[in-house]
């Protein structure tokens, strides 16, 4: 985990290896499937969408919410599941701690 946050820091995204078996995101008390479901579709596979994942944002909030989806897509394409503190911080929930 600390290495792929350390990648995560620095920029860089882990590229989709056909032998990884990719698991997703734990499902928040049910309402973050959709989210997980649409992460998937656009980052899973694909590199299309990395555009948006890029350290050259200057918006505070931008550049936050793009560092929490570079961990989101580098969890996912290593083939571990998403924990709940990721998915709460990603979404912007109120998640209970």
């Amino acid at each position: 985990m600390l290495l792929l946050l350390e990648d995560t820091y620095e920029g860089l995204l882990k590229s989709y290896d056909p032998d990884t078996k990719l698991l997703g995101a734990v499902n928040r008390e049910g309402v973050t499937c959709y989210l997980d479901a649409l992460l998937f579709a656009m980052f899973a596979r694909l590199d299309s969408f990395e555009a948006m994942l890029y350290r050259t944002l200057e918006d505070p909030a931008r550049k936050k919410l793009a560092g929490l989806l570079r961990l989101w897509v580098n969890l996912l394409r290593a083939g571990r599941i998403i924990p709940t503190d990721v998915v709460c911080e990603t979404s912007y929930l109120q998640c209970s701690r």
